[in-house]
């Protein structure tokens, strides 16, 4: 038991941090209008989270990995739960800025590599943690059941059969590649060392601070943006700053030629 709850505090850490992600941009106004929601967003983090520390412990995983694994699930989120993916203006059916803006940008650099090592300067994982079958089934099945609730709410649009089909394409693609990188990687001690960098540190820490003061004061201009209630100035906001974010995370792995401890 002591050696799970390491990993259990990872993946609740990664859950709360992207809690206040979605919060970041909804505000806590959005409580009142959509009192549901934050219930169906921690079943679909938590669910993701405890799949995603396993395979990370699993096969250790590096930071490259993580960004693969986004484009597998982040290209079925934005397919199936925003609908993003498929809202015009579409190119052989697919919004391709929507879908690689959010795949690049937020399910790979701040939801994935940065939520990783933020979370285990705080509540470092076991690297003894293994989800059992029943775990992966349990956690695969609440996942799924969330999609098909956003699918049926109403509120997202259906994608087409040509539009299921490019979906399937990428992500089979994503889950090669990284079958493909996990075959080529070399052994790595077990379990690895993590890197503290004050770069990732001091981004952390404003992103978290940024969060709050979005979700908490620019509650003044609640909007609809395609399927989603938000706060306009917080999403425009918050789009620019994660954009930043990126663009530095990347720019610091090239330079750096360092793995980014996830």
């Amino acid at each position: 038991m002591r050696g799970l709850s390491g990993s259990w505090r990872t993946v609740l850490a990664a859950t709360a941090f992207n809690l206040l992600f979605e919060y970041s941009m909804r505000g806590v106004n959005n409580l009142s209008v959509q009192p549901i929601l934050p219930i169906v967003l921690f079943t679909v983090y938590f669910t993701l989270y405890t799949m995603l520390e396993d395979l990370i412990t699993r096969f250790r995983l590096k930071d490259y990995h993580l960004i693969l694994i986004a484009f597998f699930y982040g290209t079925a989120y934005q397919f199936l739960v925003s609908g993003v993916a498929i809202l015009s203006p579409l190119v052989f059916g697919v919004n391709w800025i929507n879908l690689l803006f959010a795949v690049i940008v937020w399910w790979g650099a701040l939801q994935s590599v940065l939520t990783f090592y933020m979370v285990n300067r705080v509540a470092p994982r076991d690297w003894g943690y293994r989800l059992p079958r029943v775990g992966w089934v349990t956690a695969f099945s609440l996942n799924a059941l969330m999609i098909l609730l956003f699918q049926h709410s109403g509120f997202i649009p259906r994608p087409s059969f040509a539009q299921l089909f490019t979906m399937a394409t990428i992500m089979t693609v994503s889950a090669l590649v990284l079958k493909i990188s996990l075959l080529k990687k070399e052994g790595a001690p077990f379990p690895r060392s993590f890197n503290i960098s004050t770069l990732l540190d001091i981004l952390g820490l404003l992103t978290v601070g940024l969060f709050l003061i979005c979700a908490l004061f620019l509650t003044f201009d609640p909007v609809k943006i395609h399927t989603s209630n938000v706060n306009e100035t917080a999403v425009k906001i918050v789009v620019m700053w994660t954009l930043i974010l990126a663009s530095a995370l990347f720019i610091y792995r090239i330079f750096s030629r360092k793995s980014i401890s996830v």
